[in-house]
C-alpha cells in the first residue's frame, strides 16, 4: 500500500493525469493499431506451432486403406447412371438412389420438407456397436457452386457399399443425400435430432462429399471447416483429414487458396491463409456453405471435402480419405474433446490457439472502452451528475434506438430488400448535414450520446471474443472509424438561455458570465463546420453496418455482388440460424444511430461552477 501511495503522489506531482487525459484519442487509436499488428505478427516464425493429433487413439493412416482400383469399375458404373439423373426430379432420384442402398442392406427412409425439398437418408448398423453412436457421410445433389455433384453422389453410394462389407465399425453409419449443402441439408439435421422415426444413434462427426466432375482424375482438396456462429470442428478431425489427405500423396488446399499457392510456405503465404480464415469465419453461413456448416450447434464434428482440378490423382484415391477418416473416428471410446475448438489456420499443418489471438479483438475492445471514457470525461461537461438529464436523455435514446434497430431487423427478415435498405442506411447518414441548422442538441447531450454508444460496443465486441472471435474482430473493425466523428459546436447560449436550460444540478455563479463570453468566441467558423460536417458524413457512411459490410464483401470476397451480402445475411438466418444478421442489427446499429444522433450540430453550455474551480 505503501508503494501504491508513493506512486499516486508521484503521478499527481508530475502531472500526468492531466496528460493522460488529454491524449486518450490517441491511446484508443493506439490500442485499435496494436491489435491489427498483433494478428500480422502471428504468422512470423516462433509465433505460431505445428498440428498434431492429441487423441491417440485416432491413428489416422496407421491402417492399410481397401479402397482402390478393385472398386473403380463399381464407382464408373455408378457415375454413368447417376449422370443420367441431371434433369430428374428429387423425388425419382431419391427413390432409385434408395433401391441401390438397400441391396447392400442399408434401411432407408426419405425426410420431407415441404420448403426446402426431400432429403434421402440410410442407416448401416455397426456390427460390432450398440447402436448409440455414428458417423455421417453426407453428400449433397448440388454442391456449394450449384454444379451436380457427380462424382460426390457416385462415391458416396459406393463408399456405402464398400463400409457394408466390412465387419469392423463399432459406430453407425448414416448416408445422407440431401438437394443442396445449405438448407435442405440444415433442415435435416435439425430433423433429425428433433423428429425423425429412424436414427442411429448420437452423430460424433461428419464428412461431407463434393466432387461433381464426372471425371476419373482430380488434382488437389480443399478441406473447408469452419462452422455457424463461431463454432469449429475440433483440430484432431481436421488434422485427421489433412493427415490423411497428404499420406495418400494429395496437396491439401484451405479456404479456396489456388493450387499454384498450396505448397508456398513463407511470412506472406501464411499471412494470407490467416486473414482468408478469419474472412470466412466471419462469414461462415452467409457465404456459400460447403455443407460441413449444417452439423454445428449439435456438437458433431464436421469437414467438407472438396476435388478440384481434373488431373493426377484417380478418383478412388478420394474415396480413401474418408474411408481412412471412418476408420479413425471407429477408433474412438468418447466424444471428441482432447484437442482445441478454437484455433487458426496458418497452413494445413500450422495453427495458432485461442491464447495467442484472442489479444487483438480484446485489444481492439478496449480502444473503444477508451474513447468512451475520452467523450466522457476530455471535455467541459465532465462534472456533470450521473442521474443529470442528459445523462438519462442518452440512456433514453439508447433504448429507442435498439428498438429501433430490433424493428428494422424483424421488418427485413419478412419484407427481405437490400436496395430498400441501402437507401434508408445512406439517406440516414445525410440528416445531420441537411438538419443541422435546425435541429440542435446541447452539447454535453452530444457527448454523453457517443459515451453510451463506444461503451455499449464495447460490450457487444466483449460479448463476441469467445463465441465468435472473428467476427467480433470484423465489427470492431469496420466501426472504428466512428470513434473520429467530431462533436460541432455550431452556436453558444444565451443569456437567458444559459439561466433556464441547464440542469437544476448545475449551478451557474455571476462569474460564469465571463466564461459563457469565451465561450462562444472558441466556436468554430462556418468554414471549418462545414469540413467538419463532410468528414463526418464521410465517416458515418463508411461506418454504417449494412454499408460497411456490403463494401466489405464487395471488395474482399469475390463472392459477392452488388447488394448481395445484404439479402444472405437476411437468408443466412431464415435458413441456418446464422447470428450475422442479429449481430449487426442489435449490436452494431444502434451504437451507429446514436452516434450519428451526437454528429447534428450542437448548442454549447458552460459548465463552470465553484465545484470546478476547486
Amino acid at each position: 500500500m505503501a508503494l501504491l501511495e508513493k506512486l499516486h503522489r508521484r503521478i499527481v506531482d508530475m502531472g500526468l493525469v492531466p496528460r493522460i487525459i488529454t491524449l486518450l484519442p490517441v491511446i484508443s487509436t493506439l490500442c485499435a493499431l496494436f491489435g491489427f499488428i498483433s494478428i500480422t505478427i502471428l504468422p512470423m516464425d516462433g509465433q505460431y506451432r505445428r498440428t498434431y493429433i492429441s487423441e491417440n487413439a485416432l491413428m489416422p493412416s496407421q491402417a492399410y486403406s481397401y479402397f482402390r482400383e478393385s472398386e473403380w469399375n463399381i464407382l464408373r458404373g455408378y457415375r454413368s447412371q447417376i449422370e443420367e439423373m441431371v434433369n430428374m426430379t428429387s423425388t425419382e432420384r431419391n427413390h432409385l438412389m434408395g433401391s441401390w442402398l438397400q441391396e447392400f442392406g442399408t434401411k432407408t427412409a426419405v425426410y420431407e420438407n415441404e420448403q426446402y425439398g426431400e432429403t434421402l437418408y440410410g442407416v448401416m448398423h455397426a456390427p460390432r456397436g450398440d447402436g448409440t453412436e455414428a458417423m455421417v457421410l453426407a453428400i449433397p445433389w448440388f454442391n456449394s457452386d450449384d454444379e451436380f455433384n457427380i462424382g460426390g453422389a457416385a462415391l458416396g453410394v459406393s463408399l456405402a457399399r464398400f463400409f457394408s462389407r466390412w465387419p469392423v465399425w463399432s459406430k453407425n453409419i448414416i448416408v445422407v443425400f440431401s438437394e443442396n449443402p445449405r438448407a435442405a441439408l440444415r433442415s435435416w439435421v435439425e430433423a433429425y435430432h428433433t423428429s425423425l422415426d429412424l436414427t442411429g444413434g448420437s452423430i460424433e462427426a461428419a464428412v461431407v462429399l463434393d466432387y461433381s466432375s464426372a471425371e476419373d482424375f482430380f488434382e488437389y482438396v480443399e478441406i473447408s471447416y469452419d462452422g455457424l456462429n463461431g463454432e469449429l470442428p475440433n483440430l484432431d478431425l481436421v488434422n485427421v483429414a489433412i493427415s490423411v489427405t497428404e499420406h495418400e500423396g494429395i496437396k491439401v488446399s484451405l479456404h479456396g487458396l489456388p493450387d499454384d499457392q498450396i505448397t508456398d510456405n513463407d511470412y506472406w503465404s501464411r499471412l494470407k491463409i490467416l486473414l482468408l480464415g478469419i474472412r470466412d469465419w466471419a462469414l461462415s453461413g452467409v457465404k456459400n456453405p460447403h455443407g460441413n456448416e449444417a452439423f454445428s450447434g449439435w456438437r458433431i464434428q464436421s469437414v467438407t471435402l472438396k476435388a478440384h482440378g481434373h488431373s493426377g490423382h484417380d478418383i478412388t484415391t478420394f474415396g480413401r480419405i474418408p474411408e481412412a477418416m471412418f476408420r479413425s473416428i471407429n477408433n474412438l471410446l468418447e466424444k471428441f474433446h482432447q484437442s482445441f475448438f478454437f484455433y487458426l489456420l496458418l497452413a494445413p499443418r500450422q495453427f495458432v490457439s485461442i491464447s495467442s489471438y484472442l489479444p487483438s479483438a480484446v485489444v481492439l475492445s478496449v480502444a473503444f472502452v477508451i474513447s468512451s471514457l475520452n467523450a466522457f470525461i476530455n471535455n467541459d461537461y465532465a462534472k456533470i451528475t450521473f442521474f443529470s438529464e442528459y445523462n438519462l436523455v442518452a440512456l433514453m435514446v439508447w433504448f429507442i434506438s435498439l428498438v429501433i434497430s430490433f424493428i428494422i431487423s424483424q421488418v427485413f427478415l419478412l419484407v427481405p430488400s437490400a436496395v430498400l435498405l441501402m437507401t434508408i442506411s445512406l439517406a440516414s447518414c445525410f440528416l445531420p448535414l441537411v438538419l443541422s441548422e435546425k435541429v440542435h442538441i446541447s452539447e454535453p447531450l452530444s457527448y454523453r450520446l457517443k459515451n453510451v454508444a463506444f461503451l455499449y460496443f464495447s460490450l457487444v465486441s466483449t460479448s463476441l471474443l469467445m463465441i465468435n472471435f472473428a467476427m467480433a474482430l470484423l465489427i470492431g473493425t469496420l466501426a472504428f472509424p466512428m470513434t473520429f466523428i467530431k462533436t460541432i459546436v455550431v452556436e453558444g447560449p444565451t443569456e437567458h438561455e444559459m439561466h433556464t436550460k441547464l440542469p437544476n444540478s448545475v449551478k451557474i455563479e455571476p462569474e460564469d458570465e465571463i466564461e459563457l463570453i469565451k465561450h462562444q468566441e472558441v466556436i468554430v467558423s462556418e468554414k471549418t463546420q462545414q469540413k467538419l460536417k463532410l468528414k463526418n458524413l464521410l465517416l458515418l457512411i463508411l461506418t454504417n453496418p449494412f454499408v460497411s459490410i456490403t463494401l466489405f464483401g464487395l471488395f474482399f470476397d469475390n463472392e459477392f455482388n452488388g447488394f448481395d451480402i445484404i439479402n444472405k445475411l437476411v437468408s443466412a438466418w431464415l435458413d441456418l440460424k446464422c447470428w450475422s444478421w442479429f449481430i449487426l442489427c442489435i449490436g452494431w446499429l444502434p451504437c451507429w444511430l446514436l452516434v450519428l444522433a451526437s454528429s447534428f450540430g450542437s448548442k454549447s453550455v458552460v459548465m463552470k461552477s465553484k465545484e470546478k474551480q476547486n
